[in-house]
C-alpha cells in the first residue's frame, strides 16, 4: 500500500501537461507488473476516490453558488475530452504508429462508448439530478458488463463474483434509501429521463470494458487510453469552436472557478483515471474493474458529508456492504457459472 500511496503522491504532486503521461505510465505498470490483490483494491479505491469526487466537479462547472447557469453540459463535456486527450497526447504521439491498424477500430469504439457519450451523459443529466443520485446510479455499471461479457462475449464468471456484484448493488441501493431524497432536491420524484441518461452511460462502460478485455489484450493500457481520447477529439474540438465558452470564461464570475474545475475533471478525472482503470482491466478483468463504481457511491456520501449533508447510519452499513461486494468481485472463485449462446 506504500508504494500506492507514493505514486499517487508523486502522480498529483507534478505539473498537468507531460508530467501527467509520465506518472500515470508508471502507475499503470506497476499495478500490471503486481500480482498482489490488495494493490488491485488499492487502485480501485484509489480510482473511487477520484471518479467520485468528478460528480462535484462537474456541478462546479456547470453552476455557480447561486446555482445560475456557467458552462453547458455540451461544453462540458467537449472541455473535458479535448483537455484529457491534449495531456496524454504524448503518449499518443509515442504509441499511435505502434498499435496495428486493425486495433483502431476498437480503440475508437473505446472512445466513443467509453469516453465521449458517457462523458456527455453524465454531464447534462446532472443539470437535473443531484450528483449523489448520478454516483449511485453509476454503480450500474458492473451489472451491465457482467451481461455483455456473458451474452456477447461468452464469458465465464464464477459464482463468487456473482455473488459479489449482488452484494455491492445491496449496498448501493442501502446508500440510496439511506438518504433524505428531499434534502438532495428530489421533492416530487426523480427526473426519470435523467436518470435514464446515467444508466445508459453505464451501459455503454460494459460495452467499452468488455471490448478493452477481449479485443486489445496486447496493447498497453496508457496507449488505448490516450489513443481513444485522441480520436474523439475532433468532435470535441468542433463543439468548442461554435461554443461561448472563451466568453463565459472572460465574461461571467464564476467562468474561471468553472474551467479549473473542468481542468481537473480532465486531467485528473480523465486521463490519469482511465489509464490506471484499463491498467485493471488488464490484469484482471472487465468485472472487477468495472467494481470500481460500487465504491464511487461510498465517496459521494463522503463529499456529501463533507458538505454538510447528513450522513447516517444506513449510508455507512451501505459503504461496508458495497465494499465487501467488490472484495468478492475482486477474488478468484472456483465454481463457474456456465454463459449465454
Amino acid at each position: 500500500m506504500s508504494t500506492v500511496k507514493n505514486n499517487v503522491n508523486l502522480f498529483i504532486s507534478t505539473k498537468i501537461e507531460v508530467s501527467i503521461a509520465e506518472r500515470v505510465t508508471y502507475i499503470c505498470q506497476t499495478v500490471q507488473n503486481k500480482d498482489s490483490s490488495i494493490m488491485i483494491l488499492g487502485a480501485l479505491l484509489l480510482l473511487a476516490f477520484i471518479w467520485g469526487s468528478s460528480f462535484i466537479l462537474m456541478k462546479i462547472a456547470l453552476f455557480d453558488s447561486a446555482g445560475n447557469s456557467v458552462y453547458s453540459a455540451l461544453e462540458v463535456a467537449a472541455l473535458r475530452i479535448a483537455v484529457a486527450g491534449i495531456v496524454l497526447l504524448p503518449i499518443t504521439i509515442r504509441h499511435l504508429k505502434k498499435v496495428d491498424r486493425s486495433k483502431w477500430f476498437s480503440i475508437l469504439a473505446i472512445g466513443v462508448f467509453g469516453n465521449m457519450l458517457p462523458a456527455y451523459l453524465f454531464t447534462s443529466a446532472q443539470t437535473e439530478i443531484p450528483s449523489a443520485i448520478a454516483g449511485m446510479l453509476n454503480a450500474l455499471t458492473p451489472l451491465f458488463t457482467m451481461v455483455v461479457a456473458v451474452i456477447i462475449f461468452k464469458t465465464f464468471i464464477s459464482m463468487r463474483q456473482v455473488s459479489g456484484l449482488a452484494i455491492g448493488l445491496l449496498g448501493a441501493l442501502m446508500l440510496a434509501i439511506g438518504g433524505d431524497f428531499e434534502s438532495l432536491g428530489i421533492e416530487n420524484g426523480i427526473e426519470w429521463w435523467a436518470c435514464g441518461r446515467v444508466v445508459l452511460a453505464t451501459l455503454f462502460y460494459g460495452f467499452s470494458v468488455n471490448i478493452l478485455k477481449n479485443k486489445l489484450q496486447d496493447v498497453p493500457s496508457q496507449a488505448i487510453a490516450a489513443i481513444a481520447l485522441f480520436f474523439v477529439l475532433p468532435p470535441a474540438a468542433v463543439v468548442l469552436a461554435y461554443s461561448d465558452v472563451s466568453a463565459t470564461l472572460v465574461n461571467n464570475p464564476h467562468g474561471l472557478n468553472g474551467m479549473v474545475a473542468v481542468v481537473v475533471l480532465a486531467a485528473i478525472g480523465t486521463a490519469g483515471a482511465l489509464v490506471l482503470f484499463n491498467a485493471i482491466i488488464k490484469k484482471t478483468n472487465a468485472l472487477t474493474a468495472s467494481s470500481v463504481t460500487y465504491i464511487i457511491p461510498v465517496f459521494a456520501a463522503m463529499w456529501g458529508w463533507i458538505y454538510g449533508e447528513e450522513l447516517t447510519m444506513m449510508h455507512l452499513l451501505g459503504g461496508a456492504v458495497i465494499l465487501f461486494g467488490v472484495a468478492l468481485v475482486n477474488g478468484v472463485g472456483k465454481k463457474k457459472v456456465g454463459h449465454f449462446n
